[in-house]
């Protein structure tokens, strides 16, 4: 049965798409070979990236990066962030559900409120610098579709990025508008997953002139998320479904030979019916001695029970004005963006444990008069972001002594989070009367930023690079809360912080030969302090505010070519310290920011390309990283020397592919890849007990999730004009657990988040 998201219309940029196809041009092959991917071939393609916020070559770079092409993306369809993390060293994913993702590269998470990974699209950030709207899990998941790369900076960035990219940055790099050709594509597909439903996928591009030095680029997208998972309480099947749709506007001007402007609008909408957890044992209401079990499906390896439907709506909206001037002896950029973000997320909540050996559903049914098991209490967020950002830097051009650039950033974040406790009735889900709470939180981050960096270069074998930056930031938030909960009275709080920071980079590198670079990097990144929104009457031993976090990244690598550009090796070794880390912390019955404890992540990423002879290629990439805390941090229950969450230890994958000419204009290809995540282990967790009328923490066991593999399989041909591609993810229909919570599900169960099942799908596109 087809999905309930199917719609009889296509997004506009879609519709743009077709109509541009039917109209027949003369030239139209000469332009489809121009539009063609690239031929196969038995050397190694050289990448360009932006990392250093300048076009150069990833061979280059003095640091640990990845580039994923478009011609990857394309053939591995490498949609989202699980899909991206086989092809990216030391990348890991912990995924509850699509939109609700934690990155986390080399290895830094403790499971705090802040990201540390700092999301861009082009030169726009997009997501909260601070740690008041859940930045952490809420983050860019975008579609990847006529994207030319995307890069991910492993290690901190703080220098030319600033707050939040204390553990790294991925930037989607997207297709400019190109004012030499028309040009278009257009791509139709479907998938079916196992355990579950299939769904349809339309895509579309159309780039066309004005004049001779303008012009405007068109893109959208649709697909459907099938779902695999049932509910029996609910009595629905598939209820995890969804979609994802969206699209692009970017219109290209170049007023002068020496000045351009662009301007881009960029939305996203992604919808779900539910979370994709799964019911498992969990802690069986002990989470201090868990059974040995507590991984195992409660019901069925694709079953939930819940009381009522848990929708979740993702919304990113995301303009930039990009200004280029070449002044001749450097060149000046202006970045001014605006982004909104809207999360609404809705949760079942009545199966989780409220003292007393009750539930919320216990205490709802209570609350509102009804017998025990005939109420339960729902969970809601909806959280709003509008952020405004001003970037503007110089920097030297050509290849000088002395290369430099120096720039100023300006952020403005107002966001909102109103999260209530509504009470129903089941069955049905008929809202009742009574909400134990309502909290509204409204939050204001600005931040002024300096920052510079020069190059210079002893010799054309020898270079250093420096850099700096000074920020300073000022918060306010405040806090309303009501309820049952809180008291006959609504309480009413706020907090104010300021703070400063300054971070830096070193960088030296020597070019052994054409073939071969040689690099080292000192480089640090923060995480801004803010305040804590604290209710009246809280005990003076609770932190008004809380401090950055900070972390000093200290690498040496290689990047070298063999056998005439077929060979490429890509490794690195680093070591990072992180002080002053921003924990989620209980502290006298009060939630809290706080700072505590510090860690230590040390190892090694490694990308080998292989092309051994015509349109045969092979890749390896992978890391092995050691991330542990170094000091005690007993409020969130963690002790020295204790594992960092969900941070393998061993993560690789190898990528096999050939090319070859079939049959008139059309190549052909097949290619696998085999993926391997390490075991990993679940968040830090502590129980307050009291002792001698103290509170003491006492640190929860904490789950190893197992470590799993997948391979993904692809077959297809290619001309010019056409793609015609079969594909299979997860061929193996592996269970791999990407995220685990040990109470919340009925019966004192917990959940688990799984990779999707397999899935196979077929996409057909046309170029034109």
């Amino acid at each position: 049965m087809l999905s309930s998201y199917t719609r009889p219309t296509l997004i506009a940029a879609v519709a743009a798409a077709l109509a541009a196809a039917s109209a027949a041009r003369a030239d139209e092959q000469a332009q489809a070979q121009q539009s063609a991917p690239a031929a196969s071939a038995s050397t190694l393609q050289e990448v360009v990236v932006t990392a250093q916020k300048r076009v150069e070559k990833l061979h280059d770079v003095p640091m640990g990066v990845t580039a994923v092409t478009t011609d990857q993306m394309d053939k591995l369809r490498l949609t989202d962030f699980q899909d991206l993390q086989a092809m990216v060293p030391a990348l890991s994913v912990e995924q509850v559900q699509p939109g609700l993702s934690r990155l986390t590269l080399r290895g830094e998470n403790v499971g705090g409120v802040g990201s540390t990974v700092t999301t861009y699209v082009d030169d726009t950030p997009v997501g909260s610098s601070n740690a008041l709207s859940n930045g952490s899990i809420i983050t860019g998941d975008f579609d990847t579709w006529d994207l030319q790369r995307v890069e991910v900076l492993r290690g901190p960035q703080g220098t030319l990025y600033g707050a939040g990219s204390e553990g790294g940055l991925l930037k989607y790099v997207t297709n400019a508008p190109d004012p030499t050709r028309s040009e278009g594509a257009f791509q139709v597909g479907a998938e079916d997953i196992s355990h579950g439903d299939w769904g349809l996928l339309t895509k579309g591009m159309i780039n066309e002139p004005i004049g001779n030095d303008a012009a405007i680029r068109l893109s959208g997208f649709f697909s459907q998320l099938p779902g695999y998972l049932d509910d029996p309480q609910l009595n629905e099947t598939n209820v995890n479904r969804g979609f994802r749709e969206g699209g692009r506007a970017s219109l290209l001007v170049n007023a002068t030979d020496n000045f351009s402007i662009r301007l881009t609008a960029f939305g996203q909408n992604l919808r779900t019916d539910a979370t994709s957890d799964v019911d498992a044992v969990g802690a069986a209401g002990n989470p201090l001695a868990p059974p040995a079990n507590q991984l195992s499906p409660l019901v069925g390896n694709y079953i939930q029970n819940r009381f009522i439907n848990e929708p979740s709506t993702f919304r990113y909206r995301v303009f930039s004005a990009d200004l280029n001037w070449n002044l001749g002896w450097g060149s000046l950029t202006s970045v001014t963006s605006y982004s909104k973000s809207y999360q609404n997320l809705f949760e079942d909540a009545s199966s989780t444990p409220a003292g007393g050996g009750l539930t919320y559903g216990d205490y709802a049914a209570i609350f509102n008069g009804l017998p025990i098991g005939s109420a339960g209490v729902a969970e809601t967020s909806v959280i709003q972001l509008g952020k405004f950002t001003q970037e503007v830097r110089l920097a030297s051009t050509g290849t000088n002594t002395l290369d430099w650039q120096l720039g100023g950033f300006f952020t403005r974040e107002a966001s909102t989070i109103r999260q209530t406790l509504p009470t129903f009735a089941f069955p049905g889900g008929a809202i009742l009367g009574l909400d134990f709470e309502d909290a509204d939180v409204g939050a204001l981050y600005r931040e002024w930023s300096g920052f510079g960096e020069v190059t210079y270069h002893f010799n054309p074998q020898w270079d250093i690079a420096l850099g700096g930056r000074w920020s300073e930031n000022k918060q306010s938030a405040d806090e309303s809360l009501a309820g049952p909960l809180v008291g006959p009275v609504p309480q009413l709080s706020g907090g104010v912080s300021t703070g400063t920071d300054f971070t830096y980079s070193i960088a030296p590198r020597w070019h052994v030969s054409d073939n071969t670079l040689v690099y080292a990097r000192i480089a640090t990144g923060y995480r801004p302090g803010g305040p804590n929104v604290l209710p009246p009457g809280v005990p003076a031993g609770v932190a008004a505010t809380y401090q950055a976090d900070t972390t000093t990244n200290y690498e040496i690598g290689t990047r070298t070519s063999f056998m005439d550009h077929r060979l490429s090796v890509d490794v690195a070794a680093f070591a990072i310290n992180w002080d002053k880390i921003q924990l989620f912390e209980y502290v006298e019955n009060t939630g809290i920011n706080a700072n505590g404890g510090s860690a230590q992540s040390k190892g090694v990423e490694w990308t080998f390309d292989l092309a051994p002879s015509e349109g045969l290629n092979f890749m390896l990439t992978g890391a092995y990283i050691d991330a542990n805390l170094t000091a005690d941090a007993p409020a969130a229950g963690g002790t020295n020397g204790d594992p960092l969450p969900y941070a393998p230890k061993w993560s690789t994958s190898l990528d096999g592919s050939y090319n070859w000419h079939a049959v008139n204009d059309f190549d052909g290809f097949v290619g696998a890849t085999w993926s391997y995540v390490g075991s990993r282990i679940s968040d830090f967790q502590a129980s307050a007990t009291i002792v001698n009328n103290a509170i003491v923490f006492v640190p929860n066991p904490r789950a190893e999730l197992p470590s799993y593999s997948t391979v993904g399989v692809r077959a297809g041909l290619t001309s010019p004009r056409w793609t015609f591609e079969l594909y299979c993810k997860n061929l193996g229909d592996e269970r791999g657990i990407t995220s685990y919570s040990n109470q919340g599900t009925p019966g004192n169960g917990g959940s688990i988040g799984l990779i999707v099942p397999r899935t196979v799908g077929v996409t057909v596109t046309t170029r034109f």
